[in-house]
């Protein structure tokens, strides 16, 4: 016996099992470490981003906030001076008014670049602009303006500190502008409209009926050179003679903070309600070409799209001013900038948490990896001494056994470790154990064999006789000891097989004992079967060699006489009739003897017909016409037989 690569095959099999289970394990630790890490810092990254978001957004609506109180306090101011009657000195208007050629008023140029006020105070940094076509002769439009500008002054040092201006519009196509280091009004023509300005007319009745503060949309101002917001406020001293406050907020600061202050990993953007983008990191070249009246709809970003869908729908739904949402790749952090009525988002893709938790998933699944290599080494080692090292000798012994060198293992030239007190132990007494009762059983064997090879043989003898006896009963007619019905069919086809094949001629004769029922009803059975028994020796005789003799039944008998011809077949059917006829029996006390005939019916195959079943239909029509004829008759068939149609088979 050979046993290939044992060693290799059992240990590495344990190996490769062994490693394969502890693989699978160490994958499932490390996924549920992965998962684990993962959820835990969603959990606390949720925490920590709903405070970030709700600080950020607390932030960034200050100054809107701060603007807004600012707005409530001028107006405020300027309601409670114009319902004091405000002293209206019309000398002071025209020293710091002036009209200019083009019949537009404007304050003079010391208002800007600053001189000493009724307070003794320092005025400056003010521009103004009046149309040409405003009512300049009125009184109490000259106090409206000379009240504005006067709050103007003494708000705007302080406030521009936070904004980049203040200033007061008026439908009479005013504008009092508060601006450090921007000449405003001066370059400012006749043609000059201000009403057409988003920052005048937002605060109409018709675009403001509640009369509340405004803002204007995101836009850029290339005097300043900043993207700037507009706060606008209505001041209504009666319902026809309004003025506005407003103030313009930088934004060039806010955009830094949302571009580059930003948690690590993560990006912010801010958008408004109806979809208008105010500010992206990615889309500042698309921002500045629409002078920031960007629609996220106009842009191909699908991503932004579906995020602003989302938040979208779940402003309306939440009803809050922050909240997180989580989206499949990211978590969006969502805070309300109040006062624009803006919405600061920062996108945190889940990415930054799957890294860690997958670095500790790798760190854990590498440590592990190590140590089962180690444990694999260990277990090889161990393998080699307790396990592969008997297993050779038990080898050696299981050949000892295939080649019955049982005296090998019993005498101990393969010494087995039978002295281990464990299976390995036990498994070489039983190595042994079994040696010895081969030994014994193979000699018993052996003796055995002798007499089971002697029993055999007769049995053999005994089944071949059995055997020829049931094939001879399965083919021969018990009574007549001739071919019976169905041996005959079988060797009648095989004759006339060859007879087609040598295109040599072929009869057949159909004989039948007459009035055979009469002497069975007459004489008794058994004088019936003497005649059927003596019938069958005298055709037997009477036929040659190489002819084929059958009973088909009852008193029925069939003929095949291979390379016949008709007349030889007459011959010898008349032959058979003759010899059947002279034959004489007695009743069984031999008191009375008896005669009997038989009648034949011949057919003969033509040359294309050798068909069994038509030599037999031929046959069996010629023996009835010999039946009708009077019996004791030897008719052929010749297809001319009055009886060959419509004639019942024998």
């Amino acid at each position: 016996m050979h046993f290939p690569n044992y060693k290799q095959s059992l240990t590495m099999d344990v190996m490769l099992q062994m490693a394969v289970r502890v693989s699978i394990v160490i994958i499932a630790v490390s996924a549920l470490t992965y998962w684990h890490i993962y959820k835990t810092l969603v959990s606390s990254t949720i925490d920590g981003l709903e405070h970030y978001i709700q600080e950020r957004g607390q932030r960034e609506s200050a100054i809107f906030k701060l603007a807004e109180s600012n707005h409530e306090i001028f107006r405020a101011t300027y309601l409670a001076h114009w319902q004091q009657d405000f002293f209206y000195n019309e000398p002071f208007f025209w020293q710091v008014f002036e009209r200019r050629p083009d019949q537009t008023i404007h304050l003079q140029k010391k208002a800007y670049d600053g001189y000493f006020n009724h307070s003794g105070l320092i005025s400056k940094d003010v521009t103004a602009y009046i149309g040409a076509n405003a009512p300049i002769e009125n009184s109490a439009f000259r106090k409206k303006l000379l009240l504005a500008y006067t709050m103007v002054d003494h708000f705007g040092v302080a406030w521009t500190r936070q904004f980049a201006n203040l200033y007061v519009s008026m439908p009479e196509n005013v504008n009092i502008v508060y601006w450090p280091g921007v000449r405003w009004a001066d370059n400012a023509t006749s043609k000059l409209n201000v009403l057409s300005e988003e920052w005048v007319y937002i605060t109409t009745r018709q675009n403001n009926p509640e009369r509340q503060s405004v803002w204007t949309g995101l836009y850029y101002d290339p005097t300043a050179l900043e993207w700037m917001v507009s706060l606008e406020t209505p001041i209504d001293i009666s319902p026809t003679n309004t003025l506005n406050i407003g103030h313009d907020i930088l934004l060039n600061a806010l955009f830094d903070r949302v571009f580059n202050d930003h948690l690590t990993g993560t990006y912010n953007f801010i958008f408004r309600e109806d979809g208008r983008l105010i500010a992206h990191p990615a889309k500042i070249n698309e921002m500045n070409r629409t002078r920031g009246m960007l629609m996220i709809s106009q842009l191909k970003d699908t991503q932004l799209q579906h995020y602003f869908q989302t938040l979208q729908t779940n402003i309306h739904n939440k009803q809050k001013d922050y909240f997180i949402v989580e989206s499949d790749d990211e978590f969006l952090a969502v805070s309300k900038i109040n006062g624009p009525g803006w919405w600061f988002v920062t996108v945190y893709p889940k990415s930054l948490l799957s890294s860690p938790s997958l670095n500790a998933a790798k760190f854990i699944l590498i440590v592990s990896l190590c140590a089962l290599v180690v444990e694999l080494i260990m277990l090889y080692l161990v393998m080699m001494k307790k396990v592969v090292k008997p297993l050779e000798t038990f080898m050696d012994a299981s050949s000892a056994i295939e080649g019955q060198r049982y005296e090998k293992i019993t005498g101990n030239v393969l010494p087995l470790p039978d002295h281990l007190d464990n299976e390995i132990g036990k498994l070489a007494k039983l190595f042994k154990s079994m040696s010895g009762s081969l030994q014994s059983f193979r000699s018993d064997m052996q003796r055995l064999t002798h007499s089971l090879e002697d029993q055999v043989k007769v049995r053999t003898r005994e089944l071949q006789k059995a055997k020829d006896k049931a094939e001879k009963e399965a083919t021969i007619d018990s009574l007549t000891q001739i071919p019976n019905r169905h041996s005959f069919y079988n060797r009648a086809k095989a004759l006339l097989q060859q007879a087609d094949h040598a295109g040599e001629p072929l009869c057949f004769l159909m004989l039948d004992i007459d009035f055979f029922k009469v002497i069975n009803d007459t004489y008794g059975h058994p004088q019936g079967d003497q005649v059927l028994v003596a019938c069958a020796r005298t055709i037997e005789n009477t036929i040659r060699e190489k002819d084929l003799l059958g009973r088909l039944g009852g008193e029925e008998f069939a003929v095949v006489l291979p390379n016949t011809s008709l007349e030889e077949a007459r011959v010898i059917a008349e032959r058979i009739r003759v010899m059947i006829a002279e034959l004489s029996f007695y009743t069984s006390q031999r008191t009375q003897s008896f005669h009997t005939t038989i009648s034949i019916g011949i057919s003969c195959a033509a040359e294309t017909i050798y068909a069994y079943e038509l030599l037999y239909k031929h046959a069996d029509l010629a023996l009835y016409e010999a039946k009708q004829s009077g019996r004791n008759l030897v008719v052929s068939y010749t297809g001319n037989l009055s009886t060959q149609e419509n004639l019942p088979d024998s």
